[in-house]
């Protein structure tokens, strides 16, 4: 599997959208990897993970379309992962060739519910909508194909208003580990891992508190993502050279892209930065 990290930032990215901090400057005035935006993942050529404000942006810089992605995984509501506005753009008369006719998209009840709720939209668009869109909701724990890719919906620590979610995605053999937008996790998610004889190739962890704090309720620092790392490794969790990065950055924590690298080296994980690309 080849994984494409199209955005690496908080909601607010990097620089902030509104922001003259000294570490939003540095990333205006230096660029490249420094500057990084809302978070968002593309599996091969035909899952998405998330649906934010940037991703038009994102598979421009790329110079291509959605045409070929066929699967939608949504973490949670916040905008910053799914802008469902935009759904009006794949509909018919606007989309044309589309690969897939129907696009599937999996999300959990709270984030249905929420885009429901906030686009109120007209019987006609419904219609439109439907002929377009599978919406297909998801919960903790259950499996499901999307496709050739086994996904497994895992319990993020990160909302109150809705089960937010992580993600375990399977195929020929690997497995990646989507765990950005969460608090520590509980060690129940290790259990299931072990008790379906899991391995992970690449374990992506959230990185939203830097080095300023541990404790966050739902985000993690470097110490606390270590932790994790270390939980899953010492429980037999972890491939042989299994890949271990830390994503979704905010500007709260002072550092652009170096000094992340620099940080994260001292807890043994690397550093994702917007356009890279692995594979497992």
């Amino acid at each position: 599997m080849k994984i494409k990290y199209l955005g690496t930032a908080a909601a607010e990215g990097i620089p902030a959208l509104f922001c003259a901090c000294e570490t939003c400057k540095r990333a205006l005035k230096y660029g490249g990897k420094n500057v990084m935006t809302r978070s968002q993942a593309l599996i091969d050529d035909g899952l998405l993970i998330d649906f934010n404000s940037d991703t038009y942006m994102h598979f421009l810089n790329m110079r291509r379309t959605l045409v070929d992605v066929e699967y939608v995984l949504i973490t949670h509501s916040h905008t910053d992962h799914f802008t469902f506005e935009e759904n009006f753009c794949r509909f018919e008369g606007i989309a044309h060739n589309v690969k897939k006719q129907k696009l599937s998209v999996y999300l959990s009840k709270g984030a249905y519910e929420k885009m429901v709720a906030c686009t109120k939209i007209r019987e006609e668009d419904e219609t439109a909508r439907n002929k377009r869109f599978e919406y297909i909701i998801v919960e903790p724990y259950k499996p499901f194909y999307a496709g050739e890719y086994l996904v497994t919906p895992l319990p993020a620590v990160h909302m109150l208003s809705e089960q937010a979610l992580i993600y375990l995605i399977e195929k020929d053999g690997k497995a990646i580990f989507y765990g950005n937008d969460t608090g520590v996790f509980p060690t129940e998610i290790d259990d299931y891992l072990i008790e379906n004889n899991k391995k992970i190739d690449l374990l992506s962890l959230d990185c939203t508190m830097g080095e300023l704090r541990d404790g966050a309720v739902n985000h993690m620092s470097m110490n606390e993502g270590k932790s994790i790392a270390d939980r899953f490794a010492e429980k037999g969790l972890l491939s042989d050279n299994a890949l271990l990065y830390y994503n979704h950055f905010s500007h709260n924590v002072g550092m652009i892209y170096d000094e992340l690298k620099k940080a994260a080296e001292k807890y043994g994980l690397n550093v994702t930065y917007d356009g890279l690309e692995l594979t497992v």
